[in-house]
């Protein structure tokens, strides 16, 4: 019975023999005209609040009921004898959380700083570097793989997991002593350990694995010069899409295109496809004919770090190297 929580045992039944159920609000419901309720073993009854119809009494403690504990529920019949039952209050049956991981990681460059692990439940905090593992294509531990800073999003749901920048940073002392976390052409496994717990308690149940292939690393600033962009018909709501020639930072992607029609911003919804490598917009209404055009933050990534303002790591003899345009322009069709 999944919408209410049954009683496992009966004991000291009269000729009045109430069946004391829980509603899926954490309610004690009874046949009867009064009702206490206890901790098993506890002398004094729960503190709550007691409503009565023409047939039944209704508990609701002060403090939600405790899911795995079995309380005492003494229950009053119209005759004045009461009936002693006990209630078991399960947990209610909750699914697995399941995970994914943006952007797909099958071929990342070696100097990748981040990643992002997506939930389909708030998850426990504080325990990342006891749940996720980088292992080498022998099946041994990348160890130090990781910033230890542990950055939610509000809802508990994704994860940003940097690969440690003191190592992933040429140069720098981690870089020098430790060596690189990913090196190139090698294959990698992110493994996800089957104990993580959603905040409901729920284990993830099994391990999940995430293959990691590390191509060459990327010292090039994203250049919009080299996307590509997909414009619709005015008068429809057809997405607006634009197509990278590497994958960019997903989180950041999101909100780093501002797309403008006559001057004016239009609203609407952004959508990063599963790579990171395309980007649609729907606009709230429908588009108006004419140019448009999308304005992109200079502080947009790719999935090293590198920006529109610069490279993540600066060679001081080498020529500047930034991306020339931080606009797109674009005709909407008829």
């Amino acid at each position: 019975m999944k919408r209410w929580l049954m009683l496992f045992a009966l004991l000291g039944a009269t000729a009045f023999a109430a069946e004391a159920k829980v509603d899926p609000s954490g309610h004690i419901e009874s046949p009867g005209v009064d009702i206490r309720v206890f901790r098993t073993g506890a002398t004094e009854p729960l503190f709550g609040s007691i409503s009565k119809s023409a047939a039944h009494v209704r508990f609701a403690a002060t403090l939600p009921l405790v899911p795995g504990e079995t309380y005492r529920v003494e229950v009053q019949s119209p005759d004045g004898h009461w009936t002693t039952q006990q209630l078991h209050f399960q947990r209610p049956a909750a699914a697995a959380p399941a995970a994914s991981i943006s952007p797909a990681p099958t071929s990342l460059p070696a100097n990748a700083l981040k990643l992002y692990l997506h939930f389909s439940q708030p998850m426990e905090q504080g325990v990342f570097l006891d749940r996720i593992t980088l292992l080498r294509h022998d099946g041994s531990i990348v160890q130090g793989a990781f910033r230890e800073t542990e950055l939610w999003s509000p809802d508990g749901r994704r994860l940003t997991l940097w690969l440690h920048p003191g190592r992933q940073k040429t140069g720098v002392n981690l870089n020098q002593d430790e060596g690189p976390v990913l090196q190139e052409n090698s294959p990698y496994t992110l493994k996800i350990a089957s104990s993580w717990r959603s905040t409901a308690g729920v284990a993830l149940g099994k391990d999940i694995t995430f293959p990691i292939t590390a191509a060459a690393p990327d010292h090039t600033c994203p250049d919009p010069l080299r996307w590509q962009i997909t414009p619709p018909k005015a008068a429809t709501r057809d997405p607006l899409t634009i197509t990278f020639d590497e994958p960019l930072d997903p989180a950041i992607l999101v909100s780093a295109l501002t797309v403008k029609a006559r001057a004016a911003t239009i609203t609407g919804s952004a959508h990063v496809a599963s790579d990171a490598r395309t980007w649609s917009f729907t606009p709230a209404s429908v588009w108006p004919s004419g140019a448009g055009l999308v304005e992109i933050d200079p502080l947009l990534e790719d999935l090293a770090g590198n920006n529109l303002l610069g490279p993540f790591e600066v060679d001081r003899d080498a020529p500047e190297n930034v991306a020339k345009k931080s606009t797109l322009d674009f005709q909407l069709g008829d």
